[in-house]
């Protein structure tokens, strides 16, 4: 402790004296109540520095975290000096440092904390050895951080919203297969890494959906409630699928804005999330549609949003886009390319195709009797 406050020699307890107890009597009596006085007569080396200093970096990391906003888990310019003196002082290893402080960011991770990625993927260099204890606690720590990046890509949309921070996802997408490898020297499997990213996706796929039915669903309350708590009628039920129908186009239509770039190398995967997206979608659509009468034709409109998005070429609307990067130009191409004709846009165009003729020949027979009505109507009359 003296040589933290840098004092050049340890300083010695007062002798205890009979004089009646001053002011400064007392402070050291309240010294030597909370044990200040072994702490100053010990010697240093007789503690484990090591986990005293987790113990300081956690506490500082709470203090730090009141301002979670301002800090992020950044330790402030004053923080840090102080942590890299004790380190100094007390010849504390970085590797430890470094793996106790990962340790205490998932741990506020698990919290709800907002933490910066980029702490997350930073890792120091110049570790040259390595101890058991340090070991263990590092497969520890990288099991927990696989953990919590492929919570953060199953909720890609929410964790990082709008694409914001630049750059996180795809680090964290690069960090997670970093932390798959078996050792530095191994790359991991390419197919390996898709295959965890394509669990994800999958994950992804329901979470986001359930959310979107989530919002639909406070919405239909609201609208129930304006109806008297009537009874959802199968007219009201396709309004109801527009709605969600909307959600999920703007859903999609985010994902390629702003997420593209990062899944790049991934395109093919983020491609099956969409399709999975709308099977699960699909199974809402089979059972607004079994309401239907054989005769209603309210549920064309839902099927020409459905139908435009899906045979809408948007590679020429992302090619117009000057700015766009190859990267995400390619995605855009394979995407709309992977939908327009795919999984989905097959049964939901052999689902409607009886609807559709059935209206094509309406509307022919609708125009022929037109035409003939009008030809019937007609004078000729020869002009004089």
């Amino acid at each position: 402790m003296y040589r933290a406050t840098g004092q050049a020699y340890k300083p010695v307890p007062p002798k205890q004296s009979s004089v009646v107890p001053s002011k400064a009597q007392g402070f050291v009596d309240k010294a030597s109540k909370h044990g200040m006085d072994e702490l100053i007569q010990a010697d240093p080396i007789n503690f484990s520095h090591d986990h005293l200093f987790s113990k300081l970096q956690s506490l500082t990391l709470d203090f730090r975290l009141n301002e979670p906003i301002c800090s992020l888990g950044w330790f402030s310019p004053g923080e840090v000096f102080v942590l890299d003196e004790y380190c100094a002082r007390y010849m504390v290893r970085g590797c430890h440092r470094h793996v106790s402080l990962l340790n205490d960011l998932l741990n506020k991770a698990d919290e709800g904390f907002l933490i910066d990625p980029t702490l997350m993927h930073y890792s120091p260099d110049g570790v040259g050895t390595v101890t058991l204890e340090e070991k263990e606690k590092f497969q520890d720590v990288k099991e927990r951080l696989r953990t919590l990046l492929e919570k953060e890509i199953i909720n890609f949309r929410y964790c990082f919203p709008f694409g914001r921070p630049e750059g996180a996802l795809k680090g964290t997408l690069s960090l997670l297969e970093r932390v798959l490898m078996k050792d530095v020297v191994s790359p991991v499997p390419p197919e390996e890494v898709r295959n965890v990213i394509r669990k994800c996706l999958q994950d992804a796929a329901l979470v986001n959906y359930t959310r979107i039915c989530n919002e639909a669903k406070l919405e239909r309350e609201v609208l129930r409630q304006e109806r008297m708590g009537m009874g959802v009628s199968p007219q009201q039920r396709i309004e109801d699928m527009i709605r969600v129908t909307e959600f999920c186009i703007d859903l999609l239509r985010e994902n390629e804005e702003h997420h593209g770039d990062a899944f790049a190398w991934f395109s093919d995967l983020l491609a099956d999330h969409s399709e999975i997206f709308w099977s699960l979608y699909s199974v809402d659509l089979d059972a607004a549609l079994d309401m239907q009468p054989p005769d209603s034709w309210d549920s064309f409109p839902l099927f020409q949003l459905l139908n435009d998005f899906l045979s809408n070429d948007r590679c020429a609307a992302a090619d117009a886009k000057a700015s766009a990067r190859f990267s995400l130009l390619f995605y855009n191409l394979f995407v709309a390319a992977h939908l327009r004709n795919g999984i989905f846009h097959t049964k939901l165009i052999q689902q409607f195709s009886p609807k559709v003729v059935r209206y094509v020949d309406l509307m022919e027979h609708s125009i022929a009797q037109s035409i003939e009505k009008g030809f019937a109507r007609e004078k000729w009359e020869v002009r004089k």
